[in-house]
């Protein structure tokens, strides 16, 4: 019988592992506290205990299925990624590359979090509507609703993970064409907890929101391989990447390697994974919660939605 499986990673450890220093460490920077930098290794972070756990139909729950089926893909990545940081052609890999960038948008946290968020939503809104109708008993002396903290089953999320593959990641990664971006400049790309990000760069910064692009609109994909290669999708490379596949080309200055960071850190969930110390600045200036995360949990009554 397979051991169980208690630490399930949902930003791989083959992924991180191009991210680390020459002690195999990678500096972790947490969004809550940036001044305080841990050196970890990559077994050490990016997991949850029994995050993919799945309960089972007699009874018991399942903790190794997911967990296997995603190192089945994970397995295929230090290579891929190797051959890309070396500006080798992978166009025999591609479905490999954009299985695992598709998978690794909506396994994190950062997703789960807001299909639970989601529901636990819908079923305030709801509660608001019987209480309007006079369908609920009377709340206890002192609460309203808007005391009620809804938990939300996480196998639910689970299954919200293939809603999120199928409604909007696919027809991301189908409009975009992609192309791979080599980094000589000597200033590291940074990776994150939630590694995957894309949003609409003709936004101004201040008005620009992680992931809130137009129907049919532009966008730009981002994924860090390494500290020295990052993917880029965007739907005006579509022609030249069906014609020609993944190509490559070269950072042009610093200064947009910068600039790929600092979206880097934007959107990173709860902390920044990099090679190198001295990265607390671009933290501290995206610190706050993202955007997306749903409202901290507050005491009240408390409804399980299983």
């Amino acid at each position: 019988m397979e051991p169980e499986k208690k630490r399930h990673h949902f930003v791989p450890k083959a992924y991180l592992k191009a991210f680390c220093n020459a002690e195999g460490k990678l500096l972790v920077y947490r969004k809550d506290d940036p001044e305080n930098v841990l050196k970890m290794a990559p077994d050490a972070i990016g997991f949850e205990k029994y995050y993919y756990a799945q309960p089972l139909p007699g009874g018991g729950r399942d903790t190794n299925m997911l967990e296997n089926m995603f190192s089945e893909l994970e397995g295929q990545w230090p290579a891929l990624a190797a051959r890309l940081t070396n500006g080798e052609d992978v166009n025999d890999q591609l479905s490999v590359l954009l299985e695992f960038i598709a998978l690794q948008r909506v396994r994190v946290p950062a997703s789960r979090d807001v299909t639970e968020g989601a529901l636990a939503n819908l079923v305030k809104q709801t509660l608001n509507r019987m209480h309007l109708a006079g369908e609920l008993p009377p709340m206890p002396a002192g609460l309203g609703l808007s005391d009620v903290t809804v938990a939300i089953d996480p196998h639910q999320s689970i299954h919200g993970m293939v809603t999120h593959l199928q409604l909007e990641v696919a027809g991301i990664i189908d409009r975009a064409g992609f192309w791979a971006v080599r980094n000589e400049t000597g200033r590291p790309f940074l990776t994150s907890d939630n590694p995957v990000i894309w949003f609409d760069e003709t936004q101004p910064e201040d008005a620009r929101r992680p992931y809130a692009i137009k129907s049919q609109g532009p966008f730009i994909l981002v994924f860090p391989v390494s500290p020295t290669l990052v993917i880029l999708g965007a739907p005006n490379h579509k022609e030249v990447f069906s014609r020609y596949g993944l190509r490559y080309s070269a950072a042009p200055t610093e200064d947009w390697v910068a600039w790929i960071n600092e979206e880097v850190s934007r959107f990173a969930y709860e902390a920044v994974f990099a090679q190198r110390e001295g990265e607390e600045e671009v933290v501290k200036r995206h610190q706050e919660l993202p955007p997306w995360r749903h409202e901290e949990l507050t005491p009240g009554l408390l409804i399980n939605l299983s």
